[in-house]
């Protein structure tokens, strides 16, 4: 579980960065690209209280 997170988390910072590198910012993207991203960096921190919450441990 402890690498899975690491590994999203790596990916979703990937995605962000390509994102406002590509477009010159969110301004660029449609407003349902910019709501997407804001939901899967709501579901990486749910994901990390989850983990805590089991493990009570941070990564």
């Amino acid at each position: 579980m402890n690498k899975t997170l690491i590994v999203t988390d790596a990916l979703f910072v990937i995605t962000v960065v390509v994102i406002a590198y590509n477009n010159d910012g969110f301004n660029g993207n449609p407003l349902f690209l910019n709501i997407l991203v804001g939901v899967a960096f709501a579901s990486c921190i749910i994901r990390h209280i989850n983990y805590y919450k089991q493990t009570k441990r941070i990564y």
